[in-house]
């Protein structure tokens, strides 16, 4: 099933829009000329992952290193500050065992559309 979530347009200026997907919500978040669509509900409690932040996160480095990457490809929940990959879905902290589901999203002619 395909979803028309808004205007390209219209999900840039909010950033994220959640849509109902068989009732469940989902989140259409948009990050400089991509779009990426996660379970909005955090699977510790259940909070709104598009009221929570994008970011970053410290990457693989070599030793006595500190790097930063994955400038906005970090979601974090607002409660708890769980952080979760945006485009895998797979969490930082526990990768095997805990994450969001993913959708896939594509843009036609100015639209966003979602594909469960």
């Amino acid at each position: 099933m395909d979803v028309r979530v808004g205007t390209v347009e219209e999900i840039r200026s909010e950033g994220c829009r959640v849509v109902d997907v068989n009732g469940r919500p989902v989140g259409v978040i948009s990050v400089g000329d991509e779009f990426f669509a996660v379970s909005d509900r955090c699977p510790h409690m259940g909070a709104s992952m598009c009221t929570g932040s994008l970011s970053g996160t410290l990457v693989p480095s070599g030793p006595h290193e500190l790097v930063y990457g994955m400038d906005d490809r970090v979601i974090r929940c607002p409660w708890h500050g769980w952080e979760f990959d945006l485009a895998s879905g797979r969490s930082l902290l526990e990768p095997k065992r805990v994450g969001l589901k993913t959708y896939r999203v594509t843009q036609h002619d100015g639209e966003v559309v979602l594909h469960t």
